[in-house]
């Protein structure tokens, strides 16, 4: 198969709000929720993703673009209708099949991620909502917040519960895990931050209502007007 080697300024990054998504809730008709999951399937063959510094991605030739248009949009309708949607992502969180490249990070390369990653990174967007309470200093302390406890065994407990009910348990787990921490750097104010997510959980709590989420992988894909 032949392959372009596509430099990162020739990349489109389609954010977690899709190609066009409409902000707007869009209801999703009873039953359509296994559908959505397959069509998060692509049909396309992953693309050659080279890490770090390098920041390349080799889209195979024919990378069908309007197909990973049909994906995105899929992708929001699950994030936007979570509570119903939750099962659904729960029992597809171990298929492996290719779903959509991203991009991690400006700079830091490209991953190809599967339907099982991509339902984990939806309910991970609902949940992690206590990520602009804190200071990250990189990578590796970015994936100490990483919301671990997702798993089937998990949901099997919790099923009766609602988006800010599951919120209020996360933002708290957060704060387990930020007392933990050994980050002594004056510039982190981890008192502030500490204050700042107890807030959150507090706020959540006496509204009875899910707080916005964070944003989702970001999607890249080829500009078909710019390839040569």
């Amino acid at each position: 198969m032949v392959s372009l080697l596509v430099p990162v300024a020739l990349v489109v990054m389609v954010f977690c709000h899709g190609f066009a998504a409409d902000p707007e809730r869009r209801p999703v008709k009873e039953g359509k929720y296994s559908e959505l999951i397959q069509d998060l399937v692509s049909p396309n063959k992953p693309p050659v993703t080279q890490n770090r510094s390098s920041g390349n991605v080799k889209f195979p030739v024919g990378y069908d673009v309007a197909a990973q248009r049909k994906i995105n949009d899929a992708r929001q309708q699950l994030h936007d209708n979570f509570e119903e949607s939750l099962p659904y992502l729960i029992a597809a969180l171990d298929d492996n099949r290719y779903c959509m490249t991203i991009n991690w990070a400006d700079g830091d390369g490209f991953y190809n991620d599967s339907v099982g990653a991509t339902c984990r990174n939806i309910i991970e967007s609902q949940l992690e909502v206590y990520r602009d309470m804190i200071m990250f200093s990189g990578p590796q302390h970015w994936h100490k917040y990483d919301y671990t406890p997702i798993s089937r065994e998990w949901w099997q407990t919790r099923r009766d519960r609602k988006l800010y009910e599951l919120q209020i348990e996360a933002v708290e787990w957060a704060i387990q895990r930020f007392q933990t921490g050994d980050d002594s750097d004056p510039r982190f104010e981890r008192e502030k931050q500490l204050s700042d997510l107890r807030a959150l959980r507090d706020s959540i709590t006496k509204a009875r209502k899910p707080t916005k989420s964070q944003p989702m992988h970001r999607m890249a894909t080829r500009d078909v007007g710019t390839i040569r």
